[in-house]
């Protein structure tokens, strides 16, 4: 059964979460706000950059280090979601743990939180990455037609 087709009750998966995964979410969007901004910023500029003859080799240089700057940024968010999502299966673990001495053994259903946490996620580290990965290609296809040196990535 696709992960898609099933009916997920987000206030009690958002109780669910402990409050780092809370915190790591709410900085997740607040990070993929800045980075689409950061990233839309860059292709506009590059599309107004195409309109004149000669791209300035300044800008085009900002805006790479810019580029690179956010794919450093959204692999610390990769690493830091790693750490937040081992920090949940743990607890979630633990909750099976406790409940097999209790009266009362955990169903499935006790990993349905973690697992829509960790989906949530790679589906917006995935646009972020996607959405780099253009901007990165258009500044390497300008940098390259301006002899300027290749962008790395």
């Amino acid at each position: 059964m696709p992960i898609l087709t099933v009916h997920w009750d987000f206030r009690s998966i958002w109780a669910a979460l402990t409050l780092t995964a809370k915190l790591f979410l709410i900085c997740l969007l607040a990070a993929s706000a800045h980075s689409t901004y950061s990233l839309t910023h860059i292709t506009v500029r590059l599309r107004l950059m195409a309109k004149r003859e000669k791209a300035e080799m300044v800008q085009v240089n900002k805006m790479m280090a810019k580029a690179q700057t956010l794919r450093e940024f959204h692999t610390m968010l990769f690493l830091l979601f790693g750490l937040c999502c081992s920090n949940e299966v743990f607890n979630t673990l633990r909750g099976v743990e406790n409940s097999a001495v209790s009266l009362s053994a955990a169903r499935f259903d006790v990993f349905g939180p973690v697992v829509a946490f960790a989906f949530f996620v790679f589906v917006v580290l995935l646009f972020l990455h996607g959405f780099r990965w253009a901007v990165a290609h258009r500044l390497q296809a300008v940098s390259i037609g301006d002899g300027l040196p290749a962008f790395p990535g």
